[in-house]
């Protein structure tokens, strides 16, 4: 109970610092905002919505597969391979936002800006990487073979 407290603490400051870091770009940043009409990432209430639904998206869907999993509706190596996947899709992510940032158009949103851009994905991993080291094992009960008195 304690280290999930702590894991949802940690998510909690990591989505608030995100939010903080996409909310400050510099003036061609701010431009870039305008010109492709980013409305949801222009003020730190509208970036901090953004992040935190992207978010509890996350957390919801480990949660629910970690649910699955303790309730035994699937297997845990179906609910490994699950999050291995949501970790490579964001994996995936992360690559097209580093690629992306290094392009002359991102490059010159500001440092703050494009480290926030490389935190989100960073941030799903984290969530779906967690959830995948904590997922119940299942523990088989021996019975025994006879009930013979001694």
């Amino acid at each position: 109970m304690k280290r999930k407290l702590y894991f949802y603490l940690t998510v909690s400051c990591l989505t608030i610092l995100n939010a903080l870091l996409l909310a400050s770009p510099n003036l061609l940043g701010k431009l870039g905002l305008l010109i492709y009409h980013y409305r949801f990432l222009r003020t730190f209430p509208r970036t901090l919505l953004t992040v935190s639904i992207a978010v509890a998206l996350a957390v919801i869907m480990a949660e629910f597969i970690g649910l699955l999993v303790k309730n035994e509706m699937i297997k845990r190596s179906v609910g490994v391979i699950i999050l291995v996947l949501l970790i490579a899709l964001c994996g995936m992510a992360l690559l097209k936002t580093v690629s992306d940032f290094s392009t002359w158009a991102y490059s010159h949103t500001g440092q703050r800006f494009r480290y926030g851009a490389y935190l989100l994905p960073c941030l799903l991993i984290f969530i779906f990487g967690y959830r995948m080291f904590t997922l119940p094992v299942r523990v088989e009960t021996e019975v025994p073979i006879d009930n013979k008195p001694l």
